[in-house]
């Protein structure tokens, strides 16, 4: 028997792809309530109605959600990454560091096959 997705589940959830869709763009983490949640709930306003505004309002999207959403998608990835490359049997690490604009730069790419 497969359980319904309740209200808050979706919610949590277009909170993680509107977080996602922040980082991606680079944008800073306030774009959320201040122009993406406000845009959202005036389009649904529109076009379906108050009523439905109230589920869209649901949607966490203060910047200190964004961020922590964000920090969560990249712990995972992290995770993710470091469990693959424990079980790869050979991988290649390059690493180089350079200055620029008196700041050091690090960079290091890791090849492996899944």
């Amino acid at each position: 028997m497969k359980s319904a997705v309740t209200v808050s589940e979706k919610a949590l959830k277009a909170s993680y792809h509107v977080a996602k869709l922040i980082a991606r763009q680079k944008k800073p983490h306030t774009v959320g309530e201040t122009l993406i949640k406000p845009a959202c709930m005036e389009i649904v306003r529109l076009m379906l109605g108050p009523n439905e505004v109230k589920e869209v309002n649901k949607v966490s999207l203060s910047a200190d959600t964004v961020k922590r959403r964000i920090h969560d998608m990249s712990s995972d990835i992290l995770g993710t990454l470091i469990k693959k490359l424990l079980s790869a049997e050979k991988f290649a690490l390059q690493i180089d560091e350079t200055t620029i604009k008196n700041k050091a730069q690090l960079i290091a790419i890791v090849r492996f096959v899944d």
